[in-house]
């Protein structure tokens, strides 16, 4: 056989389960379109372990946090070169609603262990910010998603175990021993292939909801903070020439990757709000979060064609869950490790 598992797609899932397939010893073949926008590439990257407008703790966060951290440091290790940053995340509290939430939650030892000691006071610095009084700080990350992705493609290819092309349902051969996709044979087939997953005649029962989201790029020299800002919408220091990402939107009946006027429009005026500081917007992207069911991650083996794996709907959680769980996936197809029935997609 040419492989022990074929990828399609070399997104955050596909990319994570190489990395924890080649840790295994097994030989992986990806074969992506390496588009220049896909929704891993176009990403914010950024890990909240505190959200929503109920000021919740993330899903299996204490689990999540500390994968995503070691999983990352162990790539970093391998390309040589730093991706995942650690930094903290200040998210304002706008509504009487999210501040009796917080006021209610903020003394329980799950949430204090997420928060930064000692909490600064004043939050946000209010010459530079449009701010209420209230908010938190946590402890949070971001990852440079599209440099991580170009580092690890180089890694693949650098041992030959990349392939620049796109296949077809119809090129793909299932067996029960094997299968052959584009005339290179391996044990198993992943399909990692984002939102587009929808359309292959595989998976048909899965419920999709993905939704389409834009992000603004900005440059702002007298924005002097250094911390990820939540303010209705996040805005993000790249570390680079006073360069600021923002956003999100969120929209699900256009599955386009083109940037609109109407998300610039949302988001610049949103950007208006937040600062005090002149601004000028440098960049737009567009791309489409594959979300699936209960906007959870889904993953597993088909439950006929049991060469054939799934492993999508990381939506916009994509940084902080895909390292845990394709962990988890490459257990299952090394030793057989059960997968959580929650995000199997044999039950979704």
């Amino acid at each position: 056989m040419d492989a022990d598992v074929i990828i399609i797609g070399h997104g955050l899932a596909g990319a994570t389960l190489a990395w924890s397939l080649h840790w295994r010893g097994w030989r992986v073949k990806v074969i992506d379109r390496d588009e220049t926008v896909t929704s891993s590439k176009v990403a914010a990257g950024i890990v909240t372990p505190i959200s929503g407008k109920r000021v919740a703790r993330g899903w299996r966060i204490d689990e999540f946090l500390p994968a995503a951290r070691d999983f990352y440091a162990r790539t970093e290790s391998e390309l040589g070169s730093a991706f995942y940053h650690p930094l903290p995340y200040v998210r304002m509290l706008q509504t009487d609603d999210e501040r009796r939430r917080w006021r209610e939650k903020k003394g329980e030892p799950e949430f204090q262990r997420l928060l930064t000691q000692p909490q600064p006071a004043p939050i946000l610095d209010h010459r530079l910010f449009h701010a209420p009084e209230t908010g938190l700080e946590v402890r949070s990350a971001w990852l440079d998603v599209r440099a991580w992705l170009a580092a690890s493609q180089r890694f693949l290819k650098q041992r030959g175990n990349w392939i620049t092309g796109e296949v077809p349902a119809g090129d793909i051969s299932l067996t029960a021993e094997a299968v052959c996709v584009g005339g290179l044979t391996a044990r198993y087939l992943v399909l990692c292939q984002g939102w587009e997953a929808a359309k292959n005649p595989f998976f048909p029962w899965l419920k999709w909801k993905s939704a389409k989201g834009e992000i603004l790029s900005f440059q702002a020299p007298k924005l002097t903070e250094h911390r990820i800002v939540n303010l209705g919408g996040w805005i993000l220091p790249t570390g680079k020439r006073s360069l600021f990402r923002t956003g999100s939107t969120y929209k699900w009946d256009d599955f386009s990757n083109l940037p609109t006027a109407a998300a610039r429009k949302t988001i610049e005026s949103r950007l208006h709000r937040a600062l005090k500081v002149p601004f000028t917007i440098t960049g737009h992207e567009a791309a489409v979060r594959p979300i699936i069911n209960e906007s959870k991650a889904v993953l597993g083996l088909h439950p006929v064609h049991q060469r054939l794996g799934f492993f999508n709907g990381l939506g916009s959680k994509g940084v902080l869950h895909a390292p845990f769980f394709a962990t988890r996936f490459a257990a299952l197809l090394t030793e057989r490790v059960p997968l959580d029935y929650e995000v199997d997609v044999c039950r979704n």
